[in-house]
């Protein structure tokens, strides 16, 4: 064979397996901003792509992660009070439970495209926290994710999420519109328990059930949109949802939970016309 010929296949192989090793590498740790934020209190794990625990008692308000940085702790940022604006690098894949819980003054998080999975509560009690974009790669929202981020106005969820999980905008009081995604496959209980500005909802198909008090005390929810694929309201499903007027049941339901329309001006209508499916329960 041809040595020329030879060679340039060689080389052609080499920069195909760099190109390939190279797609999907994580960022090299910074090492030298790591040193810099230890000398701070900030905490890492031993590899240093784990912030553990970030120094609550610094006084700045803003915080970029280093780049290297794979996942935030949980508890990480507990209780930073202080602090008003994070920023996680690329290469991100994972936030822990409760990892910025009772961070009062955050008002914004900058999520990078790498992030894969957000712990259960991760921003409880966020109460400033106002506009969240949450990356493609997330395919969950878990359990009490935004729960009393009384401010948040706005989130917008990507087409992989398939689940909502309990509580997981409890007490968004701000919250006006969710535009749910047709990915959606569950809606947990109280998903939206007291979000009382919220004014109307499309629930998309595949959804098969709407979780008791899921959307109880959404006071000003006027119109519900449910798709065929709806087969049980839970218990409480839509309890104090004092204007709600118009709301589609579903053909294929097969069962309302008790106190599910509870003081709605819809509910005597929806008990005259779905007397076999009504719950009376007290």
């Amino acid at each position: 064979m041809n040595s020329g010929i030879v060679l340039r296949s060689a080389l052609l192989v080499t920069l195909l397996a760099g190109m390939l090793t190279g797609c999907g590498r994580k960022p090299a740790v910074d090492k030298e901003r790591v040193a810099v934020d230890e000398s701070r209190g900030i905490l890492f794990s031993e590899d240093k792509q784990v912030l553990a625990g970030y120094n609550k008692k610094l006084d700045v308000k803003e915080y970029s992660a280093p780049t290297g940085v794979t996942a935030i702790g949980s508890r990480a940022f507990e209780d930073c009070s202080r602090l008003t604006n994070v920023t996680l690098p690329d290469g991100v894949t994972d936030i822990g439970e409760r990892a910025f819980l009772n961070c009062h003054r955050l008002t914004t998080i900058t999520l990078p495209a790498s992030l894969k999975t957000i712990g259960d509560y991760a921003f409880e009690s966020c109460r400033d926290l106002s506009i969240v974009a949450i990356p493609a790669g997330v395919t969950a929202i878990g359990k009490g994710v935004f729960k009393d981020c009384k401010k948040l106005t706005s989130v917008s969820i990507p087409a992989g999420v398939q689940n909502l999980g309990y509580q997981a905008f409890y007490n968004c009081e701000s919250l006006t519109s969710v535009a749910l995604p047709a990915g959606i496959r569950t809606i947990e209980d109280s998903a939206f328990e007291e979000c009382e500005s919220l004014t109307d909802i499309t629930v998309p198909d595949h959804v098969t059930s709407i979780g008791a008090n899921a959307f109880k005390k959404c006071k000003r929810l006027v119109s519900v949109t449910l798709p065929d694929s709806v087969t049980s309201i839970g218990p409480g499903a839509f309890d104090g949802c004092k204007e709600l007027i118009r709301v589609r049941i579903p053909k294929n339901v097969k069962s309302i939970g008790a106190k599910a329309f509870k003081d709605c001006p819809c509910e005597k209508q929806i008990k005259s016309n779905y007397k076999e499916l009504y719950n009376y329960e007290s």
